[in-house]
């Protein structure tokens, strides 16, 4: 009997820090993924102004429509940064750092909004693993206030390569983890029952006439 106490004092205590382990890495995994994303977004936000900074002064300089945003995707081109520049009515103008099998679909352009850019979530073609996060902005350009669309881009490789070690890991401490607590939890639940122990032995020893 005391034997079974044991056993099941030790599958509650695993128990419990199962459940409590799991929820922890659930809410690290959670909020680190959001993190990430974030920083991607934000990241994307600033690359839609600077290139509404540049076609600014490429057309003060005298460019044109087409000019300006073949020269502003020039200068921001990155290996890492995809930027596409359409005119108002959703005409490409110009492109850089864009993956061949990536596609840069407009969405409607009634849903394109002009103060926070929208952002979603694309894969390539036949890639469905190799994900990318665009975000899309309709730009008014002074003097004139030209209208432009403006469309930037990031992998999420390093996202998802991060999220990927992250659930290795904790696939991997949870589980080891829990062997430790159950084999310490064992020999804790030995030493909380020792007390009732010597107290059965005790009682074993006593006779029906002392």
């Amino acid at each position: 009997m005391i034997e079974s106490i044991r056993a099941r004092l030790t599958l509650w205590y695993v128990t419990a820090l199962a459940i409590i382990l799991v929820l922890v890495s659930a809410l690290i995994y959670v909020l680190l993924a959001n993190a990430l994303s974030h920083r991607i977004d934000n990241d994307l936000r600033i690359v839609i102004d600077i290139a509404a900074t540049s076609l600014a002064n490429d057309l003060a300089e005298g460019q044109d429509n087409a000019d300006a945003a073949r020269s502003t995707a020039a200068e921001l081109s990155s290996g890492d940064q995809m930027l596409v520049i359409f005119d108002g009515d959703g005409r490409l103008l110009a492109e850089s750092g864009r993956e061949p099998d990536l596609p840069i679909n407009l969405p409607p352009l009634a849903a394109i909004p002009a103060d926070l850019p929208l952002i979603y979530t694309v894969s390539e073609v036949d890639e469905a693993d190799d994900r990318h996060r665009l975000a899309v902005r309709r730009v008014s350009v002074p003097p004139a206030q030209v209208p432009f669309i403006v469309m930037a881009g990031n992998t999420l490789d390093d996202l998802d390569a991060e999220l990927v070690s992250l659930a290795e890991i904790l696939l991997t401490v949870v589980p080891l983890t829990l062997l430790a607590a159950g084999v310490g939890g064992w020999f804790l639940a030995r030493q909380s029952l020792a007390p009732v122990i010597a107290m059965a032995e005790q009682a074993r020893r006593i006779g029906v006439g002392d």
